[in-house]
């Protein structure tokens, strides 16, 4: 039987207030926990000296993806497929072959944009969105600024074209298994297979 006192309080209720005033008169706090630290953003994933951004899987497998540079203040950004080389040889089994004009990727034609006007090498290129296409014969190999966006990358059309400027070929000591634009050093450059083609790039 559990004996009430006058204060209206249970022996064994007293007896815990007294135990608590023992250990300091009030429960501890619970303590303070710091919030953990956010975790920090990954770098972004770089192609070509700019970010890349995927963009869809092509039909083939080509990969594609846009990649963005700032260059001088100028916002610039090219749209590509990127093929495979998969043990074919760049002008003879697979593009760019000698005399047909090529789309500079895979699939949909390759798009150039720009928020700035440019000189591409002896192309004048207003801001604006373009495609891009070489055409290869002899020794030499041409870069096409074309007008015509949204394309297929088999439906060029001359009747467009903006501009249309030589480029230095060269031979890469290791081959580009995949196709890769660049937009460094002042010149904009692809690499596919043994072959290496490049333009100055000039913002104005």
């Amino acid at each position: 039987m559990t004996t009430v006192w006058k204060s209206g309080f249970s022996a064994a209720a007293l007896m815990g207030m007294a135990a608590l005033a023992a250990c300091g008169g009030a429960p501890p706090e619970p303590e303070e926990t710091e919030p953990a630290p956010a975790e920090a953003a990954a770098p972004p994933e770089m192609l070509g000296g700019g970010v890349l951004t995927p963009v869809h899987d092509g039909q083939a497998g080509s990969p594609h993806v846009r990649v963005d540079w700032e260059v001088d203040g100028a916002n610039i950004s090219i749209t590509y497929g990127r093929p495979y080389l998969r043990d074919r040889t760049v002008g003879d089994t697979v593009e760019p072959l000698e005399g047909s004009v090529w789309r500079l990727g895979a699939d949909e034609a390759t798009t150039l944009a720009t928020d700035t006007d440019l000189m591409v090498g002896a192309a004048h290129v207003p801001a604006g969105e373009y495609t891009l296409w070489t055409l290869t014969t002899g020794d030499g190999t041409e870069l096409i600024v074309n007008a015509e966006t949204g394309q297929w990358g088999t439906a060029y059309d001359p009747a467009h074209d903006l501009g249309r400027t030589e480029m230095a070929v060269g031979t890469l000591g290791a081959p580009a298994e995949q196709l890769t634009l660049f937009l460094e050093n002042s010149e904009l450059r692809f690499e596919w297979g043994s072959m290496v083609a490049s333009v100055p790039i000039l913002v104005h």
